[in-house]
């Protein structure tokens, strides 16, 4: 294993924090903890596990300015941004804490063999794989329902972010929750594949990139073992030409350079309808052109970082290739500064299949748009991806809105409304963007035993 797992400050190019990874040992112990703790945690009431999960979200929020300066400082989130993150990730733990109980009711079934009821169980030790660009609420989404389920988690967030890892196990021990409900690991990607084969842990949910998801996932069904995936996205941005020009703004502000375009359900395809394409084109560049850029930390940023070097110099290269093949930059489209890893706001037009600012996944602020004359053109163009996590529409025209949302191959559409989450909805997507559903009922009926118990007359 490498020595150390270090936080390198994005705005300033620093390290700011150093953690030693742990030992073989530590992990087997933070394991064999979490199936002991599992053992009598999976027979705990639901009022027990409430009073425990609920405190935690109190918690979250006492220490809200806290949690959320560590954000900014590991990857880069502007302050204001941070601070709504925790408040979110605070609503899962309390959403799940104040509905797990009616999700896991027994069912009765019809039927002449007998009386049956199925029964919602625990598993038993779940591994979570987490990413950098929402350090909370993407563990939040995990751990809420698994922990409310009976289920014990051990937990390996992104190299980049271990403040914020340390800092979410310490809340649990900061409202005395039992020890091994739920710990974090400090340890390497590889190291973390090699964990699934384990046989105390009993399912993995990992969020990350495809070629991730696909390793974590070989080894899991190796093992027979449950995996969830939420993976890559090139969500599409659907734009009629009867859409109210200020749902769309919202749309793209909020959808596409919120976290400096750094989420997976960010709409990195904006297909718009030829009528309203110039004043869509003037209006977007207006606003690009505003923003400002610089530290995280003072409360005008509107945008920050992106998350490391090697992350703006994939962005950059995605950006110039694309221009080379035929692409026109209309603004930003370079570093920003010599100091930190921050980016220019960019605008990309005339995107065709064969650029990498088409094909491929953009994480960062820059703004690809499509110009179509028909609604068959746009939806071609919004299948015309190996991804299909998110799509959104925008139109005045809601029944056409429904029919068009039928005809898109992803997990969730959302009408008039960037792409986003909340703790009663369902969030997940299909083909290679990972299969399962995180949040809402469904999120708590992934690692689950349905038993059926049926005695006869």
């Amino acid at each position: 294993m490498a020595s150390s797992i270090r936080t390198l400050n994005p705005a300033t190019g620093k390290i700011e924090k150093e953690f030693q990874q742990h030992t073989t040992d530590q992990i087997n112990q933070k394991i064999q903890l979490a199936d002991t703790t599992y053992s009598t945690w999976r027979f705990e009431s639901f009022e027990n596990r409430k009073e425990v999960i609920k405190a935690v979200a109190a918690e979250m929020r006492v220490q809200k300015e806290a949690l959320a300066t560590l954000i900014t400082l590991e990857m880069g989130k502007p302050i204001r941004e941070s601070r709504i993150e925790i408040d979110y990730s605070a609503n899962i733990f309390d959403y799940y804490a104040d509905h797990a109980e009616e999700f896991l009711q027994p069912t009765p079934l019809q039927t002449e063999k007998g009386d049956a009821l199925v029964f919602s169980e625990a598993i038993g030790v779940l591994l979570g794989v987490m990413p950098w660009n929402f350090p909370f609420s993407q563990i939040a989404r995990f751990a809420a329902p698994n922990i409310m389920a009976g289920n014990t988690i051990v937990l390996k967030t992104a190299s980049n972010i271990p403040q914020c890892a340390q800092a979410f196990e310490d809340l649990f021990t900061k409202v005395n929750a039992p020890q091994g409900i739920y710990q974090n690991l400090f340890l390497s990607g590889k190291d973390t594949s090699a964990l699934v084969a384990d046989e105390r842990i009993k399912g993995v949910s990992l969020t990350g990139s495809d070629a991730a998801g696909a390793s974590i996932a070989k080894i899991a069904g190796e093992h027979i073992k449950k995996s969830v995936l939420e993976l890559g996205g090139t969500d599409p941005m659907i734009v009629l030409n009867d859409a109210d020009i200020e749902k769309v703004m919202a749309g793209t502000i909020n959808g596409r350079l919120r976290n400096a375009g750094q989420a997976c359900t960010s709409s990195k395809r904006i297909i718009v309808q030829e009528e309203i394409y110039q004043t869509y084109l003037e209006r977007i560049t207006n606003h690009v052109n505003q923003l400002k850029v610089g530290n995280p930390m003072e409360e005008d940023t509107d945008m920050g970082p992106v998350s490391s070097a090697s992350a703006l110099e994939t962005l950059l290269d995605q950006v110039s290739s694309s221009v080379e093949k035929g692409a026109t930059l209309i603004t930003g489209g370079k570093q920003l500064g010599t100091e930190g890893s921050f980016m220019t706001p960019t605008i990309l037009t005339d995107l065709k299949p064969g650029m990498k600012a088409y094909d491929q996944e953009v994480f960062g602020p820059v703004v690809c748009i499509i110009k179509v004359k028909t609604i068959d053109e746009a939806i071609s163009i919004a299948n015309d991806t190996v991804y299909g996590l998110g799509a959104s529409i925008y139109t005045e025209d809601i029944e056409l809105a429904h029919t068009i949302a039928r005809r898109i191959d992803s997990g969730m559409v959302y009408i008039n409304k960037q792409v986003s989450s909340s703790p009663e909805l369902p969030f997940g997507g299909t083909k290679r963007s990972g299969y399962g559903r995180e949040l809402s009922k469904a999120g708590i009926l992934e690692f689950i035993n349905k038993k059926l118990v049926l005695t006869t007359k």
